[in-house]
């Protein structure tokens, strides 16, 4: 048993994403987007036009958003957050709150990188994640976050520090083995 467990755990640190496994193309870009079309069609064991062909309508209805790189704060001296937020049912005037403070960049005049945002079910209605450099900076963030949406909320957000990531954006953490650091004596 312990033997197919470190078999999975180097097939895992081979690829270092999660994957969908229902379409090649698409697990191949999510292992490694910045390999050719060229590339993925010799993985996907077919010709390059189909692959264009395939990635050119996943990107047209916004199947794939968009490619970027996973960042590991902690290298550069920053900080992940989370900001939870109880609000009161979705309104259009709410909607064009939160477009306009995206169209705006609001996170990023205030020196945060905002990383996701989601629309939830659940205890909470918002999730938002954000890097910022320090607590300070992420305090002025949650700050203007509670100010400016004041009136739709429930109760009074709540913001944690994200202390490890072991995946981001379906990959998979390459030092995921410092989560032992965590581990109580």
């Amino acid at each position: 048993m312990l033997h197919n467990v470190k078999i999975m755990v180097i097939k895992m640190h081979k690829s270092n994403t999660t994957l969908f496994k229902i379409d090649k193309i698409l697990d191949e870009l999510l292992i490694n987007a910045r390999q050719s079309i060229q590339e993925i069609a010799k993985k996907c064991k077919t010709y390059r036009q189909k692959v264009w062909r395939k990635i050119k309508m996943m990107e047209e209805n916004k199947t794939i958003w968009g490619y970027t790189a996973v960042v590991n704060e902690e290298k550069i001296g920053w900080k992940l957050f989370m900001v939870f937020m109880k609000m009161k049912p979705l309104t259009k005037e709410q909607v064009e709150l939160q477009i306009n403070r995206h169209k705006k960049d609001v996170p990023g005049k205030l020196a945060v990188r905002l990383i996701d945002a989601y629309y939830i079910n659940g205890t909470y209605d918002w999730i938002i994640i954000f890097a910022a450099k320090d607590w300070a900076t992420a305090r002025k963030y949650y700050d203007n976050i509670r100010k400016e949406y004041e009136e739709y909320l429930l109760e009074k957000p709540e913001m944690v520090d994200i202390i490890f990531s072991t995946i981001r954006w379906g990959k998979i953490n390459p030092e995921i083995e410092k989560l032992y650091e965590f581990v109580s004596p």
